[in-house]
């Protein structure tokens, strides 16, 4: 059997330049890279990957664009929440709502507590990371412990994403090849990274294959 990563986590870039190569306001963009999230979720299910991670924007992207364009963003989050979000967890999939989000966007709110109340308790899992900077994260946790001493299993457990694995496979759509606002920062540490050129509304289940066949074809060494 070829290997799947249990954790896949996304970066899902490109959808204003998405709209802007097609004549399109900003927030027809952001709608559509909402649109996208269903059918790469079932399809990474459906080929085995186990928890699947969404980072959909940093503390920086919500209080640096303009408040119309942040409404676009929240609006159509959450309404995807309360209907494909809640579809597609029920009645056995988990759900994690991890970063700042209900201070800094509380618009998501009832999409998130609609999914939460809709999601189970089996293996398979959607974690979204919404107004999340893995910097913040990291002096949180640090906090958390109140100085030295602490052992890395301790300082893990003080994580935001404490409940989630290692990830296996980071994919970034948008062909940057970088990562963003410490990405995951405490569990991408050992991480393949698959930087598609597709933006986000562009990538489909198989753009998403071929990440999943890159992955399976490289040996993961780990250090050795």
């Amino acid at each position: 059997m070829r290997p799947v990563p249990r954790h896949l986590a996304i970066i899902p870039d490109g959808n204003r330049r998405w709209a802007r190569a097609r004549g399109l306001a900003p927030a027809d963009g952001h709608r559509a890279g909402v649109a996208a999230l269903g059918p790469v979720l079932e399809a990474a299910w459906d080929a085995g990957v186990e928890v699947c991670s969404f980072w959909w924007g940093s503390p920086a992207n919500l209080t640096r664009r303009k408040p119309e364009e942040v409404a676009v963003i929240t609006g159509a989050l959450n309404h995807w929440l309360a209907a494909e979000g809640v579809r597609l967890v029920a009645p056995e999939r988990r759900f994690h709502a991890l970063g700042r989000w209900a201070e800094l966007c509380p618009e998501i709110r009832p999409g998130v507590e609609a999914v939460r109340a809709a999601a189970g308790p089996g293996p398979q899992a959607l974690a979204l990371l919404m107004a999340y900077d893995g910097r913040d994260e990291i002096r949180a946790a640090a906090d958390a412990r109140g100085g030295g001493g602490a052992s890395a299993r301790d300082f893990e457990a003080a994580l935001w994403t404490s409940a989630l694995p290692p990830v296996d496979l980071v994919i970034r759509t948008g062909g940057e090849p970088h990562l963003s606002a410490g990405f995951l920062l405490w569990h991408i540490a050992e991480a393949r990274l698959h930087f598609s050129p597709l933006p986000w509304p562009a990538f489909t289940p198989d753009a998403l294959a071929l990440a999943l066949r890159e992955f399976a074809d490289t040996e993961r060494r780990f250090g050795a």
